[in-house]
């Protein structure tokens, strides 16, 4: 029996699953402990390894984090100091890092100066650091439910690039000049200093624009100001055929455990459009600068999508008797034309959800290939350089504009072996957050074995059918099939299943009762028995136990 050397948060336990180094001589060293199947706290451990996340800084890293300073006289030479200006940040009540806040200022000719300042993390990061080979190899900051695996040390993400409530900090802004009726008349870039005034919230400013809360004194004027300008720029969006899909974020909340409190589904807040419209902006505004500059930043592209899966949408819509895509000439006005029709709420998720399959997964691309969702060319990532590498090494191409410097040297070929690292990089984190709060949930649900519960057909193959759950918002299989003693057929359009015999019905967005049957953590498998009339259920239960 070897001695093990172990560092980390957990003890292992007998039982526990690890992946350990053992030499020939000497003790062996634990690598990963991916603990036990019923021990919840370490199931992002498994996420972890699952998707090979980088958990742990090299020491140079950690050591290039820990001398920068807090801003001083040196830091803020030469930098348009924004200290006195009204400044605020809005993001969600548990975010764990800053990397965006806004100003706005009335100008004498009517129109509006909005200061959109985005963390200076290239000034702490610079090319061919140890900081900058680490946060390239991770690509962005992955948000699981317990935690946060960040692209960038804690002395960084969550403190000198966090543009944090009442301290100096670094920034790189876009000052924007529009009207009232969020017509751009100009922009321009600026290495700044700033100091946010407050840390506002999602919640916070919306129960503030309902009138059913107050914003600290001084601050509810110019938030309305924003929400006014963010109303107008999204208006023009909508115009040009941007798409609006409305899709629900899924939230777990864990103890310090990892033991699985609740799921929650977040609402979409118009306070979330408000930071979201100025954003956009910003990267619009990045976006015509580079095309005109021919400068090598990471394009954010989204390509339209076939006319295969247009066609196959349409039938779907059809075939469940929702409206159509209709005769438009262009599938971005045909799109959003559809979503834009009147529904009750089941019926438009259902549509939105549609629509969403039918789409292209966007992407970064080192040539400008446009953006289908937004109606727009000429665009990129620039507002989150804390989480994401692309908006890193586009800032690097804003800083050689703003201080009239020579373009680096750049290579298209290395830039397409960038995009694409960070693509893969984006779709693992993704992937990873999501299915970390599958297994929340599936934990959740063991405490509920044959418990009844209403849910949502979301899903269908020839062996069954996905229900949604209403609460909790987790996703559970029916093996139709099996349980009512019936080959069910799906429909060319896969949205309805036909039984031979019994001749039922199953068809997308149908509401059905259903019994949780079995949860297997594990196997990430949530099975669940339809709620029948008694004397059907126990006909089939005698048919069944003869035929085995």
């Amino acid at each position: 029996m070897r001695d093990l050397h172990w560092k980390g948060r957990h003890a292992p336990e007998d039982g526990d699953w690890v992946v350990a180094e053992v030499p020939w001589e000497g003790a062996a060293r634990l690598i990963e402990v991916l603990g036990a199947e019923d021990r919840p706290e370490w199931d992002e451990a498994a996420i972890v390894s699952q998707f090979r996340l980088r958990t742990h800084f090299p020491p140079e890293t950690e050591a290039e984090a820990a001398a920068h300073r807090e801003p001083g006289e040196r830091e803020c030479q030469g930098r348009e100091d924004r200290r006195a200006d009204l400044v605020v940040t809005i993001d969600p009540e548990d975010a764990r890092d800053h990397d965006d806040a806004l100003a706005v200022k009335a100008q004498p000719d009517g129109r509006f100066e909005v200061g959109i300042h985005i963390a200076d993390v290239s000034w702490y990061v610079r090319p061919g650091s140890a900081l900058d080979t680490e946060a390239r190899a991770r690509g962005t900051s992955c948000y699981l439910p317990g935690g946060v695996v960040p692209m960038l040390p804690q002395r960084l993400s969550g403190d000198l690039c966090s543009l944090r409530e009442g301290v100096d900090r670094l920034a790189l802004s876009v000052f924007v000049t529009l009207d009232s009726r969020g017509v751009l008349h100009g922009y321009r870039f600026a290495e700044s200093v700033i100091r946010s005034r407050a840390r506002l919230t999602y919640e916070q400013v919306q129960r503030s624009l309902d009138g059913e809360g107050e914003l600290p004194e001084g601050l509810a004027a110019p938030v309305e100001r924003l929400m006014r300008l963010a109303r107008a720029l999204r208006a023009r969006r909508m115009e040009v055929g941007a798409l609006q899909i409305e899709s629900v974020e899924v939230k777990a909340e864990v103890d310090e455990a990892g033991h699985t409190l609740r799921l929650v589904r977040r609402p979409h807040l118009e306070s979330h459009e408000l930071v979201e419209e100025f954003m956009l902006l910003a990267n619009r505004c990045v976006g015509e600068a580079a095309s005109v500059r021919g400068a090598g930043v990471l394009w954010r592209v989204h390509e339209p999508p076939s006319m295969r899966k247009l066609a196959e949408l349409d039938e779907m819509l059809r075939v469940l008797g929702l409206p159509r895509l209709g005769p438009q000439p262009e599938p971005h006005r045909a799109l959003q034309a559809l979503l834009a029709v009147p529904l009750d709420a089941p019926h438009k998720r259902i549509v939105h959800r549609l629509a969403l399959r039918s789409l292209m997964r966007a992407r970064y691309l080192e040539k400008d290939l446009g953006h289908f969702g937004l109606a727009t060319r000429e665009y990129v990532h620039f507002t989150s350089p804390i989480r994401r590498y692309p908006d890193l090494h586009n800032h690097r191409r804003v800083r050689e504009w703003v201080r009239r410097a020579r373009d680096a040297a750049w290579d298209p070929v290395d830039n397409g072996v960038l995009a694409m690292e960070c693509t893969g990089r984006e779709q693992d984190a993704t992937d990873a957050e999501r299915e970390a709060t599958r297994v929340k949930g599936l934990r959740l649900m063991q405490a509920r074995l044959g418990d009844r519960a209403s849910g949502t057909i979301s899903g269908l193959v020839p062996r069954g059918f996905f229900v949604e759950l209403d609460d909790p918002p987790v996703d559970g299989f029916v093996a139709a099939g099996d349980q009512l003693d019936d080959r069910f057929e799906l429909d060319a359009a896969g949205v309805r299943l036909t039984g031979r015999r019994t001749r039922r019905r199953f068809t997308l967005g149908d509401r059905v009762e259903v019994t949780v049957a079995r949860v297997d953590v594990p196997a990430r498998e949530c099975e669940l028995a339809l709620d029948e009339p008694g004397p059907r259920r126990g006909r089939r239960s005698n048919r069944r136990q003869g035929w085995q």
